[in-house]
């Protein structure tokens, strides 16, 4: 299987593609991934062709063929502006359809209580993760994709009391990586 995981510091943290990529070895599976990522960056940058990191992308899909083509938008756009989330995928579909992938929506996670970005928005971490979910799910259905809700699962650690942020509070901890690629692997795999 393979697999082009499209994204930013949310997907590089911890070098999270490679972990799973371990776990499915761990388990038999062979899983060869590559990504693109930038910090920061939301899915409206792959689109343009005025980055290196968009015009990359763009090149990958058309030189090599994917399995599963793993979207992920920058943390709060989703749940802040959901319709500039939904445009930008709509707008970079055509390349993972023209490469024959199934898309892959990378559901992100609320942020921890008492943060920042939570104040300036009104929001609780569940509020936030309401809206991520929301977001991601319509993505998925309109582009006939694939949902992994690691957002979902990193928020029950967070709930269980689990350390999975980086102290920072936006990262995801090592615990938190590892939970996001169980995600996929239960996702994709199982």
């Amino acid at each position: 299987m393979k697999i082009l995981f499209i994204g930013n510091s949310y997907t590089f943290y911890n070098d999270m593609p490679m972990i799973f990529r371990d776990l499915c070895a761990k388990n038999g599976f062979e899983a060869e991934v590559m990504s693109v990522t930038q910090g920061g960056y939301t899915i409206a940058h792959y689109v343009s062709n005025e980055n290196e990191q968009g015009r990359r992308a763009k090149e990958i899909l058309k030189t090599h063929k994917f399995d599963y083509v793993v979207l992920q938008e920058q943390s709060v756009r989703p749940a802040a502006n959901p319709e500039t989330f939904l445009e930008s995928v709509r707008k970079f579909m055509p390349y993972i359809r023209e490469n024959g992938a199934v898309p892959v929506f990378y559901q992100t996670w609320g942020r921890p209580d008492k943060t920042p970005i939570l104040a300036q928005y009104g929001w609780t971490h569940e509020t936030m993760q309401a809206l991520l979910k929301d977001a991601y799910t319509k993505a998925a259905a309109e582009n006939n994709g694939i949902l992994v809700p690691a957002g979902d699962r990193l928020s029950e650690g967070y709930r269980a009391g689990l350390d999975v942020y980086s102290d920072e509070g936006g990262h995801p901890s090592l615990l938190g990586s590892q939970i996001i690629a169980k995600a996929f692997y239960d996702t994709l795999i199982k």
